[in-house]
């Protein structure tokens, strides 16, 4: 016999069963209002920040990496300007057994020197720069400084035309790829006579000892002379050629050539060819930095002080890879 649960007690499950459902249905109905976003709210963006610098901060930069490379590659006679050609440059290349190969490292050369207005010398003109490849490189350098001394030191303690006798012998010495060795003269820029002493000059009479030049407006920033380059004589060691191409070596000779390159200058902070010999797979030929730096040193004014000269060198260079990259 099943017992029947009382009338009150049906009213209570009744009640309670009501109250489930309705809790229910409640919590449903309000499950995805919860995951809803708000319509009026925000809606949540991506932070994005614009860091800009001005002109004037980028061009200071760029200079003062252009005054440490000017102030690392060049090496003027101490107590003078920046040596360069005038007017012309003949190139004379020797001891390549192919003509054709001779040919090509002077034409490179004369391309760089065209470009930056120097007439290119004919052929059969007598060479200011003096390019010799060796296989013997060190032997041919220390025979040329012991027998042939007035070649790299002419004018040598009347003046000085080249760098000092403690330079000339890391020239013999040296066991790099590449060795070279630059002279030069202050002229009258009027007429491109020398402005100093000789060995040759007859100092019996020290009035007349030297040449006479006459100098407009001089003052604390202008000379009233030049700097002109009158030999270089390059030697390039075959043994240590490998991983280049032709077009590379012809376009480090060209800078070389054309610019008092200093020959413990470090490079590698910087994108250009004089970088070869470090890396060679790095470089095709001329870089843009390259041809600005050689371009500048070719524009800037020469009868300035050597201090002013470095400011405007470094002005024309800091300028044209400034327009360059707009």
């Amino acid at each position: 016999m099943v017992s029947r649960p009382s009338k009150c007690l049906q009213i209570g499950l009744a009640l309670a069963a009501s109250a489930l459902l309705t809790a229910a249905v409640s919590a449903q109905d309000a499950a995805p209002a919860a995951s809803q976003p708000k319509t009026d709210a925000p809606l949540p963006q991506d932070e994005v920040i614009v860091r800009g610098r001005r002109m004037s901060e980028i061009e200071n930069d760029l200079r003062i990496e252009v005054q440490k490379f000017v102030g690392s590659v060049s090496a003027p006679v101490t107590g003078r300007g920046y040596a360069r050609w005038h007017d012309r440059v003949c190139v004379g290349v020797n001891n390549l057994r192919t003509p054709d190969a001779a040919q090509y490292i002077v034409d490179r050369i004369s391309a760089l020197a065209a470009e930056v207005g120097l007439e290119p010398g004919e052929p059969g003109c007598m060479p200011d720069v003096i390019v010799i490849f060796a296989t013997n490189a060190e032997e041919i350098a220390t025979y040329l400084v012991k027998n042939n001394k007035r070649l790299f030191l002419p004018g040598m303690g009347l003046g000085g035309m080249a760098l000092n006798r403690d330079k000339l012998d890391e020239f013999a010495k040296s066991d790099k790829p590449v060795r070279w060795w630059h002279t030069s003269m202050p002229v009258d820029p009027h007429n491109g006579q020398r402005a100093i002493r000789t060995q040759q000059d007859d100092c019996s009479d020290s009035l007349n000892c030297g040449p006479w030049i006459n100098v407009e407006g001089p003052s604390r920033i202008h000379s009233g002379t030049r700097d002109d380059l009158r030999q270089i004589i390059i030697i390039v060691d075959g043994t240590k050629l490998r991983g280049t191409t032709w077009q590379q070596l012809g376009d480090y000779l060209a800078v070389i050539a054309l610019a008092q390159v200093n020959p413990d200058a470090n490079t590698a902070a910087f994108d250009s060819i004089l970088n070869l010999f470090t890396n060679p797979a790095a470089y095709s030929g001329l870089t843009d930095w390259d041809r600005s730096f050689v371009r500048a040193l070719y524009k800037f004014d020469q009868e300035r002080n050597p201090f002013m000269q470095q400011v405007d060198l470094v002005s024309v260079m800091a300028t044209q890879e400034r327009d360059r990259s707009q």
